[in-house]
């Protein structure tokens, strides 16, 4: 551990990570304000979900750090918005730099210059958001990924417990993110409005028209890649991730095959849109029909019902009852998703 004190390392870091992001090695601070109480929970945050967390405020031993790391290694690197507009150009094309953040005061400024850098996700002014993206840009679930050192990190006994801490906070981090888009953090019904928006989507808006601005209400009901609608996507998708596939490894295995498919998207918006609405009695296997099947539109439940008529046909009949599915992977991600949808009724029998 390097004594300079322009290295400020959080002891309590190392003691406590438990439950790692499934790529980075190390998270990079680099900000000359270092000790507000806000700062501080980020950190705690943040140390949660790491294995190795940096501290700087000198530039110049951030620089010397990054370049004394293995190209092996993945770091994630925190800069607020002077420092990082200097180091930037000098550590963008290290290979070990995976992913870089800018945390500042001005979004509008900073983003003159960071948008040049095709490693910077983005620029922030809400810590919450800071994390809320890292977590989300780097699949960051509960997943030991090998031993680790004791020297290192703590075992504790209760990880199961710590791992639902985190998942929480996620999910929080993520509801935060679309309170913020509605400009409800004062409200005195925000609670009300936001668990019916969680429950059944955009649509539910409609109910609370008058306890919006006129522009936020417009805004926010009308524009389908706006705020709030990229809000609700990233807060359904670690839901999906976290309720539904924290005990299917398989199910997060099949969200990150099919992350790039024409139809992801698509799927997400319209769960964004109507909520639980189509997730039926077991939504792993709803989320996955209409993930393999391509041709499932918002006609499909509307208009014409068919998605109605494919649930009861693959519940009832099943994968025999579906045609043109030779394809073995498909196969069997269908055979584990019907697995799920049976197995509460098989323990209603006993």
């Amino acid at each position: 551990m390097s004594s300079d004190p322009s290295i400020l390392v959080s002891e309590d870091v190392h003691k406590s990570a438990v439950i790692i992001g499934d790529d980075i090695s190390c998270i990079i601070w680099l900000d000359a304000n270092v000790n507000t109480n806000e700062r501080r929970s980020a950190e705690q945050k943040l140390a949660s979900i790491v294995k190795h967390f940096e501290k700087f405020q000198d530039k110049e031993q951030c620089q010397k750090y990054i370049e004394e790391q293995s190209e092996k290694d993945r770091l994630v690197m925190i800069v607020s918005g002077q420092l990082g507009k200097e180091i930037v150009p000098s550590v963008h094309n290290l290979q070990q730099v995976m992913s870089i953040y800018v945390y500042c005061m001005n979004k509008e400024i900073n983003e003159q210059w960071a948008c040049r850098f095709v490693k910077v996700k983005c620029v922030v002014v809400q810590l919450d958001e800071l994390i809320s993206r890292i977590m989300t840009d780097h699949n960051i679930q509960k997943t030991m990924k090998g031993p680790l050192s004791t020297t290192t990190v703590t075992a504790h006994t209760d990880t199961g417990k710590r791992g639902n801490v985190v998942d929480d906070e996620i999910l929080k981090l993520a509801k935060n993110e679309i309170i913020r888009a509605l400009d409800l953090e004062e409200h005195e019904i925000k609670d009300i409005i936001i668990n019916d928006l969680l429950e059944n989507g955009r649509q539910s808006l409609s109910k609370y028209e008058d306890e919006f601005a006129p522009d936020v209400y417009k805004t926010s009901i009308n524009e389908n890649d706006g705020k709030l609608m990229e809000s609700l996507k990233n807060y359904f998708e670690q839901q999906w991730k976290i309720k539904y596939g924290s005990s299917n490894q398989w199910f997060i295995s099949f969200l990150e095959e099919y992350k790039d498919a024409v139809n992801y998207d698509s799927v997400l918006k319209r769960t964004a849109e109507y909520g639980n609405k189509y997730l039926k009695d077991c939504p792993i296997l709803s989320i996955i029909l209409q993930l393999l099947f391509e041709g499932i539109d918002d006609k499909f439940f509307d208009e014409t019902n068919a998605f109605n008529d494919l649930w009861c046909a693959i519940t009832n009949n099943g994968l025999k009852s579906i045609e043109n599915f030779s394809d073995n992977k498909k196969r069997t991600v269908l055979l584990q998703a019907l697995r799920e949808y049976y197995r509460p009724k098989l323990f209603e029998l006993l």
